[in-house]
């Protein structure tokens, strides 16, 4: 495959990547995914699973809260596992992958403060209009085109012209140097295993950490063997937990408010397709605004046969709108609800509808960052990326597995809101927050990513020490007595001492990267890695 054609295709994986952030979230978009993706579009699947499994662990637990735009993960794993493979060095290609996510993240504020402003007034218009076919025009299509001149368009030309430079550069690279880079990846899996600790809100269980790390360093049990471990020791929880469930069943709404509704399943259907553009063409003003108003119109334009009040249920949907893309979805449903009641009853004050919207951002966002973002993703990924290493990078299942159990939680989640929102979400989610569920899913989630992250230090976190010493006539390995006494033991530490610095000192994340990666070349440079 010539040069050209595989810099194509490497663009338009990346593309694709940022198309699935946008729209349908199945997690496509991460490095675990987009690494493997690349090598095999350069015949190297082993190169791109590495690299993947690498930059995977450099964003293992960075979590996109709020406004706040954090290094791209996407065209840091797409151009460095293309560098990787068209090089033929790994270890280039994740030097490379930090450099490059920050120019990512660079992209990604220009982006969402200057041509999705424009695109955002564009919407405000087609709203004013009740023009559904203009809103999804200007939240869809056109942002979808300038994801790929963003994100797509710079990889294809750091493939297609950066390659050979890269490879002139790794000429003039002394060994010392690509062997320090390597032993300080190894250890970078520290940082990611640490930021997922940190982002546990619940540190009382702690304790199944240690269960984990005796499961994985001493019994030898692999990952899937630990996952399987850490859901053993939730259901005993779960079990054991003498409080009753109070959000077992959700009251439907009542026979009257039924009898007024014109919204079929179709209808619903449709506002789930249209929803998941909810991360579409976010601007820094109003955020995920334009994609909810897609979401909406499929039930406006239902309910409203006046087009001045259809016009003005369109504009209320335009104001700044934030939370969780997936828990969004449950707003949606109860939004949807609610303006069927106002056109069809008119007992609703409409100033209420953003209300209800307002007053569940921050509690769904919760809910989806602490469960969805901060706790299975890490840990499917952490699954991933350790399947990945097991295979001697070879096997692509860790990935798969990745990608199927995050579109169907995805998936299952969006269904859930907009269905389950209409129908009763109000009540929902109210149980969830009154009624101790959230507490008990938050304990939960804390003892599977504990149980995990012990697991994780055996698969993730690997350092060899080159030291040995004379006993006699005998040479004695440090690394061997280390061992001896217990196994993965300066993993473990590091990993401790990454966790005391990113939650107790509130340490830069990227700093302890380049930190790790410098340790790495000093400990090689030593004699000691």
């Amino acid at each position: 495959m010539s040069l050209f054609l595989q810099a194509l295709l490497t663009s338009i994986i990346v593309w694709i990547g940022f198309l699935d952030k946008a729209f349908l979230h199945t997690f496509f978009y991460r490095p675990i995914v987009i690494g493997p993706m690349v090598g095999l579009v350069f015949g190297d699947l082993g190169t791109g699973l590495e690299v993947g499994a690498a930059v995977e662990l450099m964003f293992l637990a960075v979590i996109f809260v709020g406004t706040a735009i954090p290094p791209d993960e996407t065209v840091s794993a797409g151009l460095a596992a293309a560098l990787a493979c068209a090089t033929g060095s790994v270890e280039v290609g994740i030097a490379t992958a930090l450099p490059i996510s920050f120019v990512g993240q660079i992209f990604r504020q220009t982006r969402n403060s200057t041509i999705y402003e424009f695109t955002q007034r564009q919407v405000d218009k087609a709203a004013a209009e009740a023009n559904p076919k203009k809103v999804v025009l200007w939240t869809s299509i056109i942002p979808s085109i300038f994801e790929y001149l963003f994100f797509g368009l710079p990889v294809f030309v750091g493939v297609y012209f950066g390659a050979s430079y890269v490879q002139s550069f790794i000429d003039f690279i002394p060994s010392w140097l690509i062997d320090g880079i390597a032993a300080g990846t190894g250890l970078l899996g520290a940082v990611g295993v640490a930021l997922l600790l940190g982002s546990v809100k619940d540190k009382s269980s702690w304790p199944y950490f240690i269960v984990g790390f005796i499961f994985a360093s001493y019994l030898g049990v692999n990952m899937i063997g630990v996952a399987l471990v850490a859901i053993v020791c939730v259901a005993m929880n779960y079990y054991g937990d003498k409080k009753k469930m109070d959000a077992d069943t959700v009251e439907n709404v009542d026979e009257e408010a039924r009898s007024y509704s014109v919204v079929t399943k179709k209808d619903l259907w449709r506002t789930f397709r249209y929803a998941l553009a909810i991360e579409s063409g976010n601007s820094t003003t109003r955020q995920e605004a334009d994609g909810f108003l897609q979401g909406m119109i499929p039930v406006l334009d239902k309910v409203y046969e006046d087009k001045d009040e259809r016009a003005e249920a369109y504009q209320r949907h335009c104001e700044l709108f934030l939370t969780e893309g997936r828990m969004a979805s449950f707003c949606i449903g109860i939004s949807c609800a609610m303006e069927e009641r106002n056109a069809k009853v008119g007992d609703i004050d409409v100033d209420s509808i953003n209300s209800i919207k307002v007053a569940l951002m921050g509690p769904l966002a919760g809910v989806g960052d602490s469960l969805i973002h901060g706790t299975l993703r890490p840990i499917m990924a952490g699954l991933a990326c350790s399947m990945a290493a097991a295979s001697n990078y070879t096997s692509a299942i860790g990935p798969i597995l990745f990608l199927v159990v995050m579109t169907v939680v995805g998936m299952t989640v969006r269904y859930l809101g907009i269905f389950k929102g209409y129908e009763g979400g109000l009540a929902l989610v109210s149980n969830l927050q009154q009624g101790g569920m959230l507490d008990r899913l938050t304990k939960y989630a804390g003892i599977a990513a504990f149980t995990v992250c012990g697991g994780f230090i055996s698969s993730l976190v690997y350092v060899t020490l080159n030291v040995s010493y004379t006993q006699g006539e005998t040479v004695v390995a440090l690394q061997e007595v280390l061992d001896g006494l217990m196994p993965n033991l300066i993993p473990l530490l590091y990993t401790l001492l990454m966790y005391y610095l990113i939650d107790k000192k509130k340490a830069n994340i990227i700093l302890l990267m380049v930190f790790t990666i410098c340790l790495g070349i000093l400990g090689v440079l030593a004699g000691i890695l």
